[in-house]
């Protein structure tokens, strides 16, 4: 059912002759709810309308932040589209006003992990791989690091500091949280854990990484997939290191999704019965960044390990707050489920320290 929101949007792109069964409601995030605007002659679109509440809190209206959000997903989708054509939507605009905040862009199409076998979730891991090496290597103009926020005139990132700084300051955090999970009440391998996390580090201090445009959510339901194409949508870019964030995409498929499974926020998606074709596409990820290279290889494993290590600490960190958010609960689960998955983590953990030289 189409409501007085969707008719207003529509007013104010001043587009017109739209029925409305030309537009159909095809997602819902806890941030916006997505349509589909079906138009002749011309390309559909994708409205995404901003809720007004978003994990049971009225969400302010805060016109510099918003304008950050989208003008991230803008300059995102405009290095994609240098890199690979059409991967990302070619036409993208937004709207604010207290009463109403919407996205438009071009609709990119469906496609989902579960219309994939095994052999087809490979070789869509292989091209997401080789596009991401390859928007790795550009270099945005955006200065800065971190987080990116509008300063009024254009994108920075948050951090504004040396190169070598923030590097070092990058490898002595996971020092520190690794210390943090050593001093705890937790039970696992210590000894093997932290020779291979000082090993992982020492390497890692000495081969610095670039700067790039990275994505921080590369999950399914924001990647299309099928036999066809490949297509990026909803981003949520940010300045950070290259390699790591190929590691990110790797843990993502191999275990963050599948361990989420039973948190309240993912447990729709199924990510645990598609473990497998998962699995696949961190694989072809692999091929298609490294093209086979064993020393990127390596460095790819070792930052899985190192977002291994940090998921840990976060469930860590939420099991010792006395109360949990109901943002957290919906993202994470309750305290039972977020022990389990700290379980799990060090589980993982240790199995990716098997390998010690």
């Amino acid at each position: 059912m189409i409501d007085e929101t969707i008719i207003n949007a529509l007013k104010k792109l001043k587009i017109e002759n739209i029925k409305k069964e030309h537009i159909s409601k095809i997602g819902e995030g806890s941030w916006h709810t997505v349509y589909r605007i079906e138009r002749q002659g011309e390309e559909d679109l994708a409205l995404r309308v901003k809720k007004k509440t978003a994990y049971g809190h009225l969400q302010e209206y805060q016109e510099s932040e918003l304008i950050t959000e989208y003008e991230s997903t803008k300059i995102y989708y405009h290095y994609a589209n240098a890199c690979n054509d059409n991967l990302c939507p070619s036409y993208f605009d937004y709207y604010l006003d207290p009463s109403l905040v919407f996205t438009i862009e071009s609709f990119m199409g469906k496609g989902t992990i579960q219309s994939l076998n095994q052999t087809e979730a490979f070789f869509t891991g292989e091209k997401a791989g080789y596009f991401f090496q390859e928007m790795h290597n550009q270099t945005p103009d955006i200065k800065g690091f971190g987080k990116l926020k509008w300063n009024g005139e254009k994108l920075e990132g948050s951090i504004q500091e040396e190169f070598e700084r923030i590097w070092q300051d990058d490898n002595n955090f996971y020092i520190s949280i690794l210390d943090k999970l050593i001093s705890s009440h937790l039970k696992f391998d210590v000894e093997r854990i932290t020779a291979k996390i000082d090993s992982i580090i020492e390497k890692r201090r000495n081969n610095p990484q670039k700067i790039a445009l990275v994505n921080q959510d590369i999950t399914p339901e924001n990647i299309i997939m099928n036999t066809d194409y490949t297509a990026i949508i909803d981003p949520l870019p940010r300045l950070d290191f290259d390699v790591k964030y190929a590691g990110y995409f790797v843990f993502c498929y191999k275990f963050l999704l599948p361990a989420y499974s039973n948190a309240p926020r993912y447990r729709h998606n199924s990510y645990s019965q598609h473990a497998a074709k998962l699995s696949e596409i961190a694989d072809g990820f692999i091929k298609g960044y490294t093209n086979h290279d064993v020393n990127q290889i390596e460095q790819i494993m070792n930052e899985y390990t190192l977002w291994v290590l940090l998921e840990a600490y976060e469930h860590l960190e939420v099991l010792n707050e006395e109360n949990v958010s109901y943002q957290t609960l919906q993202q994470m689960g309750n305290k039972e489920m977020i022990k389990n998955r700290l379980i799990l983590c060090l589980k993982q953990l240790e199995s990716l320290c098997l390998d010690l030289e």
